[in-house]
């Protein structure tokens, strides 16, 4: 199979967007499902790649599917609980896909990572205000943040690194991220489908049998917040 023919590999939008920030010599793609991503950058990279799930089936697909694109030798497939079986040598950290609660067992229960030196690029599927919060305690800095809609879903995906430096950080900053991440990066579009998806939730939370009254009263919070900053931009669009 030739070169060309095996770049045709073709990535979604999301996987696209993170393997753009992928940098190190040695590249943990964790939950890697059939191996897309881990496949693209064993094309495009001159890095080692490991490619780590917890389940056997899907690690067999994503050996079969680099087999496919003739990249095979160029990843280990490694069966592992998150970073477990992973070699000290790995510099960069991909976990996507996860809720945030997964993903910060997968990065916070080894502390050996911990050094400053590790890039970690994490896309959470739900609890990002508290991912952000828990990171910012736990020693961690967010370097940089995409977001972005495909398939009518909002996503976001951390660039983060560990600096040990330990903080909290309002809910408004943990709900949206840093100003300068944000400047020109959300759109009315973005934060009017994360509105409708904070307010789903609350309605959830509300309508469930046993409530949670605290985690009602912080969804409020939340729904709030998107909707004064949805109102901003809407009056910054009337100028």
């Amino acid at each position: 199979m030739s070169r060309e023919k095996k770049l045709k590999i073709k990535l979604s939008r999301k996987l696209f967007e993170i393997a753009k920030l992928v940098e190190g010599d040695y590249v943990a793609d964790v939950g890697c499902d059939h191996g897309k991503l881990s496949i693209y950058l064993a094309l495009t990279r001159n890095s080692k790649i490991y490619a780590c799930d917890l389940r056997e089936k899907p690690l067999k697909k994503a050996e079969e599917n680099a087999k496919s694109y003739g990249v095979f030798e160029r990843i280990d497939f490694v069966l592992s609980d998150g970073l477990k079986n992973l070699p000290y040598s790995v510099d960069c950290v991909v976990v996507a896909g996860m809720g945030g609660k997964l993903i910060e067992n997968i990065i916070f229960d080894y502390s050996y990572y911990r050094n400053g030196k590790v890039k970690f690029i994490l896309q959470p599927q739900s609890f990002l205000y508290k991912l952000r919060r828990n990171l910012c305690r736990n020693g961690f800095r967010i370097t940089k943040e995409v977001h972005l809609i495909e398939k009518g879903k909002c996503y976001d995906i951390l660039e983060v690194r560990y600096f040990g430096e330990f903080k909290e950080i309002g809910l408004k900053e943990a709900v949206l991220g840093k100003r300068e991440f944000i400047e020109n990066l959300y759109t009315s579009d973005f934060l009017r489908r994360r509105f409708f998806k904070e307010e789903e939730i609350l309605k959830g939370l509300e309508m469930a049998k046993t409530k949670n009254i605290e985690e009602i009263e912080k969804q409020k919070d939340i729904v709030k917040i998107l909707k004064e900053e949805l109102a901003k931009i809407k009056y910054d669009f009337q100028k």
